[in-house]
């Protein structure tokens, strides 16, 4: 089931207003205004902040610009920050966060990783000066201080070597007095609200999610995690997706769910799991039938090619019947379906093109869906003269009788 994502988007300026970076917020809806969180729920905030980077793709988002991500060294410990490049992140810890020796020692690990670290509407305090020293960026809420109070601050700053960014920034006149107290970066409203950028994705049903998640913290191997995930088409689609963000921009292209699982690395997408719980909250399933659908077509294509066409072309198989489904839950063409993601050029010009045994498959396959069964037989003889469309008929039980399975095992 395809769902709306939204995510909120504020220019951080330099002194001659050219945008430097941006902070992500979260939102829950397209209001400008909506959050749809407390601010004790910062992990579930974080993690959908997370979640629709990686759907959205970070360059969509930010183009070169480096992106601040608000964050807690709770947060930072689940591990999930770290599927992001590190040169376009900038870590900004929040003042609610609880400041400890482990939070010093978490936050000196992401900084020794190679990310940029910001102190989030600063406010000073003896137990913050240890990530003063490792900060790039201080924030200061200006509307929090008077302006003799924000001089003030500033002589204490000054020596720390970070660069001072003032937000809520409401007029152009704060911003020229600002900038005349020396303040590096700017933020607010004198600028630019924040905007909200939506997109769609595919809602993944949680009991899958959980098995996922789950298998990985039992370490499983990656046959097993293949099988997995070859029950959730839209969790499929996704990792093909975040293989294409910026973060990800490989030269190979896809041709089976394992080569995604190794290519992102076992650990990287262990978290990327886990940031899309987090992000949930759900304790419910739902079955969404064109999903259920394109899980049947990949297993049936899949049994067909290993059977008539070529063994070696089955997991390719998988993947164009269940991607050829896909497109249609998030209501796009399958040419557009690929401009999102990197998929072998097998897979490309079967299911784009028709070209090639796994083309002429996909073309059965629709004929057989539509129960043309004279154009599905004469198709099928095309591929494999020995073919028996019988066997496709007993190959779709088969799938039906998985699926059933999979059902009654409480997976999905």
């Amino acid at each position: 089931m395809n769902k709306q994502i939204f995510i909120g988007r504020q220019p951080i300026i330099t002194a001659d207003k050219s945008i430097f970076g941006y902070e992500i917020l979260f939102r829950s809806t397209a209001e400008e205004n909506s959050s749809g969180v407390s601010i004790s729920d910062n992990l579930s905030a974080t993690a959908n902040v997370l979640e629709n980077i990686y759907d959205m793709g970070l360059k969509v988002l930010m183009g070169e610009n480096p992106a601040f991500i608000n964050v807690t060294p709770d947060i930072l410990k689940r591990g999930m920050i770290e599927l992001l490049p590190k040169d376009k992140i900038v870590l900004e810890i929040l003042e609610t966060s609880t400041i400890d020796g482990n939070a010093i020692s978490i936050v000196k690990e992401f900084k020794s990783k190679g990310f940029r670290i910001s102190l989030n509407n600063f406010t000073y305090d003896e137990v913050w000066e240890p990530l003063l020293s490792l900060s790039d960026y201080v924030k200061l809420d200006v509307r929090q201080y008077s302006k003799t109070e924000i001089k003030e601050m500033l002589m204490l700053l000054k020596g720390c070597g970070a660069k001072l960014i003032a937000s809520k920034v409401e007029t152009d006149e704060d911003f020229q007095f600002y900038k005349s107290l020396g303040f590096d970066l700017f933020q607010g409203y004198f600028f630019q609200k924040p905007s909200i950028i939506s997109s769609v994705t595919l809602d993944p049903d949680y009991v899958i999610l959980l098995n996922i998640f789950n298998s990985f913290q039992a370490n499983a191997d990656i046959e097993e995690i293949e099988s997995l995930f070859k029950m959730a088409p839209d969790l499929i689609y996704r990792l093909l997706t975040l293989i294409n963000s910026v973060a990800y921009e490989f030269m190979a292209k896809i041709s089976s769910v394992k080569q995604a699982i190794a290519l992102l690395g076992y650990d990287n997408v262990s978290r990327w799991i886990l940031t899309i719980v987090l992000a949930s909250k759900k304790s419910d399933f739902r079955s969404d039938p064109l999903l259920e659908s394109a899980m049947i077509k990949g297993r049936m294509m899949e049994d067909i090619c290993k059977k008539y066409i070529n063994k070696g072309l089955s997991d390719k198989a998988f993947l164009a019947g269940m991607l050829s489904l896909v497109n249609v839950a998030l209501g796009m063409s399958i040419k557009e379906l690929f401009d999102k993601i990197t998929i072998d050029h097998v897979i490309y010009e079967a299911l784009v093109e028709h070209k090639g045994k796994l083309g002429e498959l996909a073309e059965f396959m629709d004929a057989y869906n539509s129960a043309d069964y004279i154009t599905a037989d004469a198709l099928f003889k095309r591929i494999n003269p020995s073919a028996s469309i019988s066997d496709v008929l007993e190959m779709n039980t088969n799938a039906l009788m998985y699926l059933e399975e999979v059902k009654k095992s409480g997976l999905v």
